[in-house]
């Protein structure tokens, strides 16, 4: 059985979630960048790719956040059930 979300409660959680999003896309561009320098210093294609590997993991979150508020915008445009509480 779960209880349903408040909407204090949805508020806090969405706070958490896009803090926990932007620390990790901050995380994966700093990595990204000294990978890139570090491999381009020691000429390693290893650490090069590991660098774009974080580039590409950004990218790909960016997406999904804003996949998501696209999402979230159009189901309260559409007024469908599945829409959350406007925060």
């Amino acid at each position: 059985m779960t209880a349903a979300l408040t909407s204090d409660r949805r508020s806090v959680l969405v706070r958490r979630i896009r803090l926990l999003v932007a620390i990790t896309i901050i995380y994966n561009v700093i990595e990204a960048v000294i990978a890139i320098a570090a491999g381009h210093a020691a000429s390693s294609i290893a650490l090069i790719g590991f660098g774009l590997d974080s580039v590409i993991e950004v990218r790909s979150a960016a997406a999904a956040v804003a996949w998501s508020a696209v999402a979230r915008r159009t189901a309260r445009r559409s007024g469908s059930p599945w829409s959350p509480p406007a925060s």
